[in-house]
């Protein structure tokens, strides 16, 4: 992790293995943040992701277009009403107001890259963390608490997270 950095017009570069924070999501799963609403002025989200397994549920982004890349392994999605698999080099397009989702359903960690403008969305996800990671282990994250996370009001749940009969 890199120390606090607040660059609005100079820019940077980040080596592959270095990240602004990492936000360990639990199960192994990571993001790690390297570009923030904080360093774009407010444009844009960049994060690189690992999930081993699993996902969020279907959500729809009320404020925000998300971009997610696939760099390595697979990604079960959905956006609207197209479901299939994303592999290496794939990309998926989430504008906002279309209900969508993502799952690695396979036994091989994925490696992606996403993009969320505007930025900001890293609040969310760092409030995620600190919910996920209070659990007792073993106990699975509660719906109901997960939706009073702040930012949960602007990115809905509207369905369960896929399962490997979406694939």
């Amino acid at each position: 992790m890199i120390g606090s950095m607040t660059l609005h017009s100079g820019g940077y570069f980040l080596d592959s293995r270095e990240a602004l924070e990492d936000l360990d999501m639990g199960g192994g799963s990571v993001l790690s943040l390297k570009v923030t609403s904080e360093q774009s002025n407010g444009q844009l989200t960049v994060l690189e992701g690992v999930v081993r397994a699993g996902g969020p549920p279907l959500h729809v982004h009320t404020a925000e277009d998300e971009v997610v890349i696939v760099l390595t392994g697979e990604l079960t999605y959905r956006v609207g009403d197209q479901a299939g698999t994303a592999n290496g080099g794939g990309l998926l397009w989430f504008p906002r107001g279309v209900p969508h989702a993502v799952a690695n359903l396979t036994d091989s960690p994925c490696r992606f890259l996403t993009v969320v403008t505007p930025g900001g969305i890293e609040d969310f996800f760092r409030a995620q963390r600190d919910y996920l990671t209070a659990l007792p282990n073993g106990v699975p994250p509660d719906p109901a608490a997960l939706a009073t996370i702040p930012g949960a009001d602007t990115r809905p749940v509207v369905g369960p997270p896929l399962t490997p009969q979406h694939r």
